[in-house]
């Protein structure tokens, strides 16, 4: 009965690894090239140049999360350590390659 279960774990994690995967290498493809098609048409701020702008996805410290904020509180500050106070958002960096210049979005 133990083997049983333990081939029945086993089977569980495989499906569940398989089945995080969002898209196969068709959608991977596709989104690359719609990502691509719509860096074409951005165009920069700074010197006006459309077609030679990139974009990624990034995380950003963008503030204080106020939850860290106040767990920091409840513990006298030990908590600061191990998380800090600043919040982490996902954000868009656009970077220029004619005039090197970079913002976010």
């Amino acid at each position: 009965m133990e083997g049983l279960a333990l081939i029945g774990i086993i089977i569980l994690v495989i499906c569940i690894l398989k089945a995080d995967k969002p898209y196969n290498e068709k959608g991977l493809v596709l989104q690359q090239e719609q990502k691509q098609a719509a860096e074409l048409n951005i165009i920069c701020p700074h010197c006006q140049t459309k077609g030679s702008v990139t974009t990624r996805q990034i995380k950003k410290k963008v503030g204080i999360s106020g939850g860290k904020a106040t767990a920091g509180v409840l513990t006298c500050g030990l908590s600061l350590f191990a998380v800090g106070l600043s919040k982490k958002d996902r954000v868009t960096e656009a970077h220029c390659n004619n005039c090197g210049s970079t913002w976010y979005f």
